[in-house]
């Protein structure tokens, strides 16, 4: 468990982020996904019909670049 807390991600509760797609969400929190013990973000749209569902994510998967037709991209990134 450790390990999970040295890798712990760097966004706050609260930090709006855009996807690549153009989506808007809000991070709710930080997790522990209980298979793997890899730390994980947890977050809400806010937008569509879905903003009462919370997602998770692997940590790495934020860090991603995504391969568009525009080249590489970040897969989340975060607005001020």
């Amino acid at each position: 468990m450790d390990k999970t807390r040295s890798e712990a991600t760097p966004f706050a509760p609260g930090t709006r982020l855009r996807h690549y797609k153009g989506g808007l969400y809000t991070v709710v929190g930080h997790c522990v996904i209980e298979a793997t013990l890899q730390p994980g973000v947890l977050y809400r749209p806010l937008q569509g019909d879905m903003q009462e569902v919370l997602w998770m994510r692997p940590w790495a998967e934020f860090q991603d670049k995504v391969a568009t037709a525009a080249g590489d991209v970040d897969r989340f990134v975060v607005l001020d």
